[in-house]
């Protein structure tokens, strides 16, 4: 399966959502309705059909965990740094900046299209990406918002843990994460009933949430000729996927295709959970929403490029494999010239060169073959 036959249609789905919202086939409520049933309903049991069918006692990796989590925890203090030393934001405007940086569209986006891309056993990984996000990054970022006094100057650090532990007990990802762990070592088998059930309503997790990601959208727009908007695009679908692939296959001894999916879980865009961040503490709301479309339209090439890249269905396209044969046959001709004629000091081209013509007897030197033809 090609690339363009894995990105293009999610895209599209995302499209649709855009257009229903634009030309008011669908209003506010029916926008809502329809990201309760995902959230709510449709993802966790598609994440808990996942969790539960896994072999976490044989295929579970802890040094994964320590991988993502390191880029994650880096990427977000070097990001609220660069907010607020280089761009000069405040403080509640740095902590969603950074926020956004590191905080990708895995549920809704990463998700399917990891399935689709590499296979149910990838969906694991990414599930632990999404749930890491929700259980560590966005209670991290809270807490500074609380702690902070942005929100309410009463409050003391005992109370902010414990309103951030009780927003990631009562999340239905979280929740449906922990429940299929729980199923998964126990052993057990799903009821043919239950089996059905699952099957049919996750089944609408992807087309429903790319869609409900699309809607979502069109809800905020601002200027995207702001550097701000473009250095959040640059971090969250570039330098993101990078520090992944460095720390999954040069820092931890990462599975390979742990390693490629939490590549794609890094590449996805800016995640709507940053704008509901912003929204919740009035800051950085308009930005926000513009970074989400940005970052979104600016992933079908960057997550096409890295997807090529890991796959190497680039190298089986026609143009790809003329260019590598050429590179080759060029390479080897100047390593077979260089042999045979290159000066004995490469730094005086005055002086002879090693072998003349006639007595060169490397049949595969180009300029060797070229003269003796002509003779």
């Amino acid at each position: 399966m090609t690339t363009i036959l894995i990105t293009i249609p999610f895209f599209a789905v995302i499209a649709c959502g855009y257009i229903a919202t634009r030309w008011k086939i669908i209003n506010s409520a029916g926008r809502a309705g329809l990201n309760q049933f995902v959230y709510y309903f449709a993802l966790p049991v598609l994440i808990f059909s996942l969790m539960a069918q896994a072999d976490l006692r044989g295929e579970f990796q802890w040094i994964y965990v320590a991988a993502y989590g390191s880029v994650a925890l880096f990427l977000f203090a070097s990001s609220l740094l660069l907010a607020r030393w280089i761009l000069r934001m405040t403080y509640g405007s740095s902590v969603v900046f950074s926020t956004a940086c590191i905080y990708g569209n895995t549920g809704y986006f990463g998700l399917p299209f990891v399935i689709t891309a590499f296979g149910q056993e990838a969906s694991v990984p990414v599930i632990i990406c999404t749930t890491f996000d929700l259980a560590i990054m966005f209670p991290l970022a809270s807490a500074l918002f609380e702690k902070s006094g942005s929100l309410s100057s009463n409050q003391t650090i005992k109370q902010v843990v414990r309103k951030s532990v009780l927003s990631v007990a009562r999340n239905p990802l979280v929740v449906a994460t922990f429940l299929g762990v729980l199923f998964s070592i126990s052993g057990f088998q799903l009821p043919e009933v239950a089996d059905r059930f699952i099957v049919l309503l996750g089944t609408a997790a992807a087309p429903c949430a790319l869609f409900a990601l699309g809607s979502s959208m069109d809800e905020e727009r601002a200027e995207f000729f702001q550097h701000q908007l473009w250095a959040i695009s640059l971090i969250k679908l570039v330098i993101h996927p990078l520090l992944i692939w460095f720390a999954m296959f040069h820092l931890f001894p990462v599975d390979a295709v742990w390693g490629k999916s939490a590549i794609i879980a890094g590449s996805m865009p800016v995640a709507v959970t940053a704008y509901v961040l912003a929204q919740q503490y009035n800051t950085y709301v308009g930005r926000t929403a513009a970074s989400i479309l940005l970052s979104t339209v600016l992933s079908i090439g960057t997550l096409s490029f890295i997807l090529n890249q890991l796959t190497g269905a680039w190298r089986n396209c026609e143009l790809a494999r003329w260019y590598w044969q050429s590179k080759h046959q060029v390479v080897l001709w100047w390593q077979t010239w260089s042999l045979c004629h290159r000066p004995k000091n490469i730094f005086n081209f005055s002086r002879p060169a090693l072998v003349t013509t006639a007595e060169c007897d490397m049949s595969f030197c180009c300029q060797c073959r070229w003269q003796r033809n002509l003779r």
